[in-house]
């Protein structure tokens, strides 16, 4: 697949914005790590089967995990195409 120059470049532009969201997530998931002593691997898990409270904080840590993971996603499949 060809690409002009400027959409390569939009594309580059797009990667170095999620790096900044990417950025966001995994300081946000961090803070939860730590404030509950807990992986974000096994906090999923609890949390998908049910072991784990409602509080706020678990929502918002999961969402912020599956948004990381979906960042993670598209910026690793933009890369791929301008490489």
């Amino acid at each position: 697949m060809h690409f002009t120059n400027e959409i390569k470049t939009s594309l580059k532009r797009e990667c170095s914005l999620y790096s900044g969201a990417i950025a966001f997530y995994k300081k946000a998931i961090k803070e939860f790590e730590k404030k509950y002593n807990l992986t974000t691997h096994a906090f999923l898990k609890k949390f998908e089967s049910g072991k784990i409270g409602d509080d706020a904080d678990y929502f918002d840590w999961y969402a912020f995990a599956k948004l990381l993971s979906e960042w993670q996603r598209s910026q690793s499949a933009i890369r791929s195409v301008v490489q």
